[in-house]
């Protein structure tokens, strides 16, 4: 009778664990795993929807932002200020200096940069993982008739950073000469994994909690899909090319070094130039300051 008992206790754990094999198995079939299945559907319906919203509001605020700048009555004033402009590189021109402050001074451009930037600042994405702030410039550069490609910046090192990374965005404006100028215009776009704690600012706050646009990538991003939309409103008078570079993974990523080993700088034409900038909170509003040598890095 012992060794029946021990045997009955062997089956009923041999039972056991196969009854609670086949739960784990097919947990997929029962009520309440439906239901957390479902839940999972419904946030990332949310999330979509969520979106969905942000990339209309920004598309809206680029269809009109473009409608200023290529309906005005002074358009035509501005093409011939940068053509004067483009054709002596000896003196500046002080008509080409409030021209470019009429345009980025619209009450239309003031509204597609707040959208934009604070939409970019309510989702920040890491490094090699910025998806939503790569479709948002897809948008933009997409209202603005503006071509690009994308795929840029893949991550080789996914063993070490996570994420597969190919966010970068190349748009092009101007004559897409072979022979002419071409410059690069670059903007960063990843977040730092912080925490956020900005008082007052509950309208835009990341909604993505530990991460934050910290370093202000979000407004480089956007300061550079501004100056796209004017450089675009005048793209007849440029003679040459300027190549809009938008990098993931500048945070530790070396996004940049990436993108200049897919081949950004030697596309053609080829860029003889690049520029950067970046936001500082040190500085008085208005100012532009650098030094001889380097600075910073990509």
């Amino acid at each position: 009778r012992t060794n029946e008992r021990t045997m009955m206790r062997q089956h009923i754990v041999v039972i056991f664990i196969t009854l609670f094999l086949i739960v784990i198995h097919t947990s997929h079939s029962l009520p309440f795993a439906r239901k957390n299945k479902q839940q999972q559907q419904n946030n990332e319906d949310d999330n979509n929807n969520e979106e969905k919203k942000e990339h209309a509001a920004v598309r809206g605020a680029a269809k009109s932002v473009l409608k200023d700048t290529t309906e005005t009555e002074d358009n035509d004033n501005a093409d011939d200020i940068f053509e004067t402009f483009f054709d002596n590189d000896d003196v500046f021109s002080s008509e080409l200096k409030d021209e470019i402050k009429k345009l980025t001074k619209s009450d239309s451009m003031k509204e597609f940069l707040i959208q934009t930037r604070r939409s970019l600042h309510r989702h920040p994405e890491l490094m090699y993982q910025e998806n939503f702030t790569s479709e948002t410039i897809q948008v933009i550069l997409k209202e603005l008739n503006i071509p690009f490609t994308t795929g840029w910046a893949k991550n080789i090192h996914q063993d070490v950073i996570a994420g597969k990374g190919g966010y970068g965005v190349v748009g092009h404006i101007g004559s897409m000469n072979k022979e002419g100028p071409c410059i690069i215009l670059r903007a960063d776009m990843d977040a730092l994994p912080i925490l956020e704690k900005t008082e007052h600012v509950e309208e835009f706050k990341s909604q993505s909690p530990g991460k934050m646009h910290a370093c202000g990538h979000d407004g480089h991003v956007t300061m550079l899909l501004g100056a796209a939309a004017i450089l675009k409103s005048v793209e007849s008078s440029i003679q040459g090319t300027v190549r809009l570079l938008f990098q993931p993974a500048e945070e530790g990523g070396a996004g940049g070094k990436r993108m200049v080993e897919e081949g950004v700088v030697t596309l053609s034409p080829p860029a003889q130039h690049a520029f950067g900038l970046h936001v500082w909170p040190t500085l008085p509003s208005g100012t532009i300051a650098s030094r001889a040598g380097s600075l910073m890095a990509a």
